[in-house]
C-alpha cells in the first residue's frame, strides 16, 4: 500500500483542466467535497479511507484548498517467502506476526493508520500566468513523508493552449514499527541485524501541455521525470534461499539499489458528444525506470449524461509491467551448510514481479439542483503475476463522496 504515498508528489500539483480565478465577482467562491473508500483485497488487504476537501476563492486571484486524509488498513500481506517455508517472521506494520506453516508462512498480518494533509494555493499572476504551490505531509506508523512543489500554468493569448512546467521535492523517512529501525539487506532474517531509520528523497520534474482542439475536444501531453536516492527497500520484505526441492532452509531481508530513476509520457483525450453531450476520457500512460520495469496503462471512461444531469459512467483500465532486473521469487542454493552467494540485490516483492491487472466498473452522479452532487463508484481488479508465489489478486473497491459549493 506504500503507493498510496507517492499521490503526495507531482499530482498533487497538475491542475491542468482547473480554471484560474475569474476577475469578476466570486461566485460559488467555496467547494466542499467528502469522501469513503473502500477497498478489499480476496483474504488479504482491506483498506478504509476518509478524505475531505475544502476549497474557494480568497480573492479574485487566489485559490486556496486544503485536503485531509485518513486511511486505516488491516489484513494479510506477502512477505517475500515460499509457501514452503520454515521460520517466522513477524508481522508488518504492528503486526502480530504469523504461524510458520503452510501458506501462512509467506504472509504476515498487518495493521496500519495513514493521516494525510495537503495544502494547495494558487496565485493568477497575470490573465494567462498562474502559478500553484503545494505542501504536503503524510504520517503512519512507520514512516514520514513530507513534500513541496511549485507548478506554473501559462496559457496562450486565446487560451486554447496551456504549458506546465512543475518541481516537487520529496522527504522520506522508512522504519519499523517495532524498534524505529531498517534491517541491514541481503542479511539472515535469524541474525537480526538493523540499521537506523532510512531516509529517502525524491526531486520530480513535471512539464505538460494542454490544448482544446475545438468546443467539444482537449487533448493533453504529460511529461515527468521522477530522481530517487536513499533507502528503497521495503524494511518487512524478505526472500527464501531454498533446495533443489523449492523447499527454504533460510530467509533473507530483501536488498534493492539506493536510487532509482523514472520517466513517464502521458496523453489523454476528452471529447463530448453530439448532440447527445455524453463524455469520453481515453487515457495512455508509458512509464520505464532503471529497475528495468516498463510498464504500459490504457484507461477509458464513457460518460452518460441524462436529462436530469445525472451521469452513468462506465470504466475499464488496462495495466501490464514487466519485472525489475532483480526480482526472483526465490533463490537456489543447496543446503550443504555454506553460505549462499547471494547477489548484491534481491526481491521476491511481488510488485516488482511481471503483472497484468484489469479494472472494470462504473460510476453513477446525482446532482441535487447546481450546488451539490453524491457520486457512488464500483469497480472489480483483477491481477496476475507471472513468478510470484501468490500468481493472482482480486479486489472490490467502492466509493462514495459528496460534494457542495457554496
Amino acid at each position: 500500500m506504500k503507493s498510496i504515498r507517492n499521490k503526495l508528489s507531482l499530482a498533487t500539483c497538475s491542475l491542468l483542466t482547473t480554471g484560474n480565478a475569474s476577475a469578476e465577482a466570486i461566485e460559488n467562491a467555496w467547494e466542499l467535497d467528502s469522501s469513503y473508500l473502500y477497498y478489499s483485497e480476496v483474504d488479504r488487504v482491506t483498506v478504509n479511507k476518509l478524505v475531505g476537501t475544502a476549497k474557494g476563492y480568497v480573492s479574485t486571484k487566489d485559490t486556496a484548498s486544503i485536503k485531509v486524509v485518513f486511511d486505516a488498513m488491516s489484513g494479510a500481506t506477502p512477505t517475500g517467502a515460499v509457501k514452503a517455508s520454515t521460520p517466522a517472521f513477524t508481522g508488518a506494520s504492528g503486526g502480530t506476526g504469523i504461524n510458520p506453516s503452510g501458506e501462512s508462512a509467506a504472509l504476515a498480518d498487518f495493521d496500519d493508520t495513514r493521516v494525510a494533509v495537503a495544502l494547495d494555493w494558487e496565485h493568477e499572476h497575470t490573465r494567462t500566468l498562474s502559478v500553484n504551490y503545494n505542501g504536503a505531509f503524510s504520517v503512519e506508523n512507520d514512516w514520514r513523508s513530507y513534500s513541496l512543489s511549485a507548478t506554473a500554468n501559462k496559457e496562450n493569448s486565446s487560451r486554447s493552449t496551456r504549458w506546465s512546467l512543475g518541481i516537487a521535492g520529496i522527504y522520506d523517512e522508512i522504519f519499523r514499527v517495532n524498534g524505529k529501525n531498517t534491517p541491514e539487506p541481503i542479511t539472515p532474517v535469524a541474525d537480526g541485524r538493523f540499521l537506523g531509520p532510512g531516509e529517502r528523497s525524491t526531486l520530480d520534474v513535471y512539464a505538460g501541455v494542454t490544448k482544446v482542439i475545438n468546443r467539444r475536444t482537449l487533448v493533453q501531453l504529460n511529461l515527468g521525470y521522477y530522481m530517487s536516492n536513499g533507502y528503497m527497500t521495503d524494511p518487512y520484505k524478505v526472500f527464501s534461499v531454498v533446495d533443489a526441492a523449492g523447499v527454504e532452509w533460510d530467509q533473507y531481508f530483501e536488498g534493492r539499489p539506493d536510487s532509482r530513476n523514472r520517466w513517464t509520457i502521458t496523453a489523454n483525450l476528452n471529447h463530448m458528444t453530439f448532440p447527445a453531450n455524453n463524455g469520453m476520457h481515453l487515457s495512455y500512460r508509458y512509464y520505464s525506470d532503471d529497475w528495468d520495469v516498463k510498464s504500459h496503462t490504457l484507461d477509458y471512461a464513457h460518460r452518460f449524461t441524462f436529462a436530469n444531469s445525472d451521469y452513468f459512467e462506465p470504466r475499464i483500465r488496462l495495466y501490464t509491467q514487466t519485472k525489475a532486473e532483480f526480482y526472483q521469487n526465490s533463490f537456489f542454493s543447496p543446503n550443504d551448510g555454506t553460505t549462499p552467494n547471494l547477489p548484491q540485490y534481491l526481491s521476491a516483492d511481488y510488485r516488482l514481479d511481471d503483472m497484468s491487472d484489469a479494472t472494470i466498473g462504473f460510476t453513477y452522479g446525482v446532482r441535487f439542483g447546481a450546488d451539490a452532487d453524491l457520486r457512488t463508484r464500483l469497480e472489480y481488479l483483477h491481477q496476475s503475476f507471472e513468478n510470484s508465489e501468490f500468481d493472482t489478486n482480486k479486489a472490490l473497491i467502492f466509493n462514495i463522496s459528496y460534494g457542495k459549493r457554496f
